[in-house]
This record gives C-alpha cells, structure tokens and sequence, in this order.
C-alpha cells in the first residue's frame, strides 16, 4: 500500500496510508448507508413509529415532492458548475499547497452532497415500504413497489457521488493497483 507523507500544522510529519479501490468503495458505501439509516429512522421516529400515516405524509411531502426531480438536475448540473469554477481559479491562480488542499475539501463535499439528498429520499422511501409491509392496503403500492424504487434511487445518488468522489480524491486517497 502506498504512503504519503504531509505536515500538521504543528509541523510534524504524518504518514498517510493510500486505500485500495476495494477499501475506498467500502468505505464509500459505509457511509452512504450509514445516511440511509439516519433518515429512515428520522422517517420512523416523525411518523410515531410509521403508526401515523398523515406525519409520514406530511414529512415525506417535504422529501419527495413534484421539485424532487428537478432538483437532482440542478445538483448535476451545479456540481459541474463548481468543478469548473474551482478548476479555472486552479489554473489561473499561483500554485499553493493551502488552496489545493481547499479545492480538495470543496470538490470532496460535493459527493457528500449528493449522498445527503440521496439517502434522504432512500431512506425516507424505505420506511414508507415498512410502512406499506405493516399497513397493506389495496389501494396503495406494494412494499416492493417502495423497496424498488429506493433501491433504483439510493443506488443511482450512490453511484454518481461515489464517482464524483473517485474523481475528485483518488490522486491523493487511492493507491494505484501497482502500489
């Protein structure tokens, strides 16, 4: 596994091992799951235990709603706006360790971005598949219908945050296969 070395800002030098793909997309996953769970358990927890159908309503109505979809273009199209922008302050401004490692943090933040709406919305429409599991009703979707589109939802935020964070960390995180 690769090292690098940086400085603390007490000056002393840290080894900082380099993850494997495999350790860096665990770990991704980890995390993004890790949010999934916060929120259906917020989920749970302002429905009264998914015993009140009109809190779950009303607090999934604040999740999901006609803006939703919209709302992830936006999130594409203003990651890109971003990347680009700090990539031409990059280029354009003198060469610093200090606003390299900014530009790191700001383009890593943006897959955590995306995992935050992501495993709202996937962990919101998990408890709403329990809900329906618990409370079966002819006139509703079935729990799978639910479990399918937060598996089609949570996996596609999943797959372009994860991305997105590759891109944007895998020259200083990610050792290469050969390493």
């Amino acid at each position: 596994m690769a090292e690098q070395s940086a400085e603390n800002d007490s000056g002393e030098v840290v080894e900082i091992r380099k993850k494997s793909r495999f350790e860096f997309f665990v770990g991704e996953i980890l995390i993004y799951l890790a949010q999934i769970m916060v929120f259906f358990w917020v989920t749970f927890l302002i429905s009264g235990s998914l015993s009140d159908e009109d809190k779950l309503v009303d607090f999934l109505s604040t999740k999901i709603n006609d803006n939703s979809i919209s709302e992830i273009g936006y999130i594409i199209l203003g990651t890109i706006i971003t990347f680009g922008i700090i990539l031409a302050i990059q280029r354009a401004a003198p060469a610093t360790v200090w606003f390299d490692e900014v530009a790191d943090e700001i383009l890593t933040s943006i897959s955590r971005t995306i995992y935050f709406f992501g495993s709202s919305v996937t962990g919101s429409i998990l408890a709403v598949s329990l809900f329906s599991h618990l409370n079966p009703d002819d006139g509703n979707p079935k729990p799978e219908f639910w479990l399918s589109l937060s598996i089609v939802f949570g996996v596609g935020a999943f797959l372009y945050g994860c991305l997105a964070s590759y891109a944007f960390s895998h020259k200083k995180y990610v050792a290469k296969p050969s390493d």
